[in-house]
């Protein structure tokens, strides 16, 4: 006698054996896609530390001279004037970098003319704000004889920079 077609218990192995199959491959295809989402978070977060780092080694290292003002001891208030570095296209801008008390975000400033504190709100128009930090727990900036280094923690983020004279 010849066989034309599967019986029911040929059938319902192979489809529990296919059910069991597509559980393990489910739940492989949601570890990657959790991997996915992880690594792209960290990946953000790298990016976001490495352009703090690039524009404050810029500010520091093209500034003619650095002036540090009166901050508390886990905040200094910054200002290089005048700089070669410009995000906004300003030939020589003045820059001041700083940790708002209000809400601990560091701040940078880039104007035309010399950034003098406190602001005057009648040329505040022409200063542009970068809000670059939020939850600053220390900004310091140091000056040596062998260079500039500053040090920031913000949140998680730990940045040490180091510009040699």
């Amino acid at each position: 006698m010849m066989r034309r077609g599967f019986t029911l218990v040929e059938m319902m192995i192979s489809i529990a054996l296919f059910s069991l199959i597509a559980t393990f491959l489910y739940g492989g295809i949601d570890q990657v896609r959790l991997m996915r989402l992880f690594y792209a978070e960290k990946g953000e977060a790298f990016l976001h530390h490495e352009r703090i780092r690039s524009v404050l080694y810029r500010d520091l290292a093209q500034a003619e001279a650095m002036n540090m003002k009166g901050g508390d001891t886990d905040h200094s208030v910054v200002v290089l004037q005048p700089t070669r570095h410009s995000l906004y296209g300003i030939a020589l801008p003045h820059v001041a970098w700083l940790v708002m008390r209000s809400d601990n975000a560091l701040v940078r400033l880039e104007s035309a003319e010399p950034i003098i504190f406190p602001l005057d709100p009648a040329k505040f128009y022409g200063v542009h704000q970068d809000t670059v930090a939020t939850g600053c727990t220390t900004f310091r900036v140091y000056e040596s004889a062998s260079g500039r280094f500053a040090a920031l923690i913000c949140g998680d983020e730990k940045i040490m920079i180091e510009v040699p004279r």
